[in-house]
């Protein structure tokens, strides 16, 4: 691997904290919960009507075009505009042009579908084109055409840790040379289909989340996007951008266990978070603070602290850990790089989030949760979690300029 050094330059946030990322950092710092009643649908058929629901996207940062996109579409592209502005890259045709774009998700357009199927079963005939945000690279393409990014363009599916895994794979594409700069992130957005399929699983909450509670009862979803600027740390030098992180190395690892439970000892967990310290050069004793997965179910919380204890090791109980789930919900494909985004926050502002809800820490695991309200601290090196189903893992790994 080249040795390139990877920048973070700019950021962009949409979530239930607010339509900006200014909006998610004072959410963030208050300890505030987005999670209401859902009201993009009616919720009374499944197994709980609550969700952490976005903004309606900002008509200021919506084209004619993509006004007919999709809900985690436009999300994706305010977030994406954000951060290039963030960046002080507005106006630099000449950078983003060679820029790569990298974004994950994970239903796509899966709004989009629903109201062609439901037009479609009152009899109602509407143009296959109207399918087309259905594509879960439509946000990958809507960004790229609006932005003129036109280096190497991916997207990613790796259900609940796609957004991470596209993090890791933009920083690749700078750290091989490909690119000097790349827009990384994701999006998503609430729909029937998750609602249906996570009430099956018995997975979703019928209150507020509380990851890591010994009462805890499941996750709420949530929705909206995340983007990171990410650049060559010499090239940002050169045009005298802020540095707010360093994007340090990532890991990805597959469990093989099971289709939707974790490893019940966080086997592959711990090794996504051991390959990401040495993607980075880094020591398990250099970490400062951990950005969970933390989705509040019984088998995730278990299984993360599992792994967190085991690559920690004696340290563990003294390493500051929260999961910002308990504030922005579980929002699925965006979850990695809205966390990912925090976790930049938490190096560039000096504080921890905390994991709201928390009222009774399970006995069983004795970590430092940071429960009710956020920690002014200063810490260097800052891992992010994002476990999906199927066990794919991948951790994050940022630290202090």
């Amino acid at each position: 691997m080249s040795a390139r050094l990877v920048a973070v330059t700019g950021l962009g946030a949409v979530t239930a904290l607010g339509p900006d990322l200014e909006s998610f950092a004072r959410g963030l710092r208050a300890g505030t919960c987005g999670v209401r009643d859902v009201t993009l649908f009616d919720a009374s058929a499944y197994r709980t009507k609550l969700a952490a629901q976005a903004p309606e996207p900002a008509p200021s940062a919506i084209t004619d075009e993509a006004a007919a996109a999709s809900r985690p579409d436009q999300f994706g592209l305010q977030a994406a505009r954000e951060a290039i502005a963030h960046a002080g890259l507005d106006g630099r045709a000449d950078l983003l042009a060679r820029a790569a774009l990298v974004v994950g998700t994970g239903t796509g357009g899966a709004t989009i579908t629903e109201g062609y199927y439901r037009a479609w079963s009152r009899g109602e005939q509407r143009p296959a084109r109207d399918l087309v945000p259905h594509q879960p690279c439509s946000v990958t393409d809507l960004i790229a055409r609006h932005l003129d990014v036109r280096g190497p363009r991916t997207t990613i599916m790796t259900a609940c840790s796609s957004s991470a895994t596209a993090v890791g794979y933009a920083a690749d594409r700078i750290r091989l040379g490909h690119a000097d700069v790349a827009l990384a992130g994701g999006a998503e957005g609430l729909c029937r289909l998750t609602f249906a399929g996570f009430a099956s699983l018995r997975a979703t909450s019928t209150e507020p989340c509380r990851p890591f509670d010994a009462e805890r009862k499941g996750l709420n979803l949530g929705e909206g996007a995340g983007m990171l600027v990410l650049e060559e740390y010499e090239h940002a030098r050169a045009r005298g951008a802020e540095v707010l992180a360093i994007f340090a190395g990532y890991g990805v690892t597959a469990d093989a266990h099971h289709m939707t439970a974790p490893h019940p000892e966080g086997d592959g967990a711990a090794r996504a978070m051991r390959a990401a310290l040495a993607d980075a050069g880094l020591d398990a004793s250099q970490v400062g603070y951990v950005n969970a997965h933390g989705t509040a179910t019984p088998y995730n919380d278990s299984a993360e602290t599992a792994a967190i204890k085991a690559v920690l090791g004696a340290r563990a109980p003294s390493v500051p850990v929260s999961s910002i789930k308990s504030m922005v919900g579980h929002t699925l494909g965006a979850a990695g790089a809205i966390e990912a985004v925090a976790s930049v926050l938490t190096l560039a502002r000096n504080f921890i989030p905390p994991t709201v809800n928390l009222r009774t820490p399970d006995p069983a695991f004795g970590l430092d949760y940071i429960p009710g309200a956020a920690r002014d601290v200063k810490v260097d090196v800052v891992l992010s979690n994002s476990f999906a189903f199927g066990g794919n893992n991948t951790t994050l790994a940022f630290k202090r300029i």
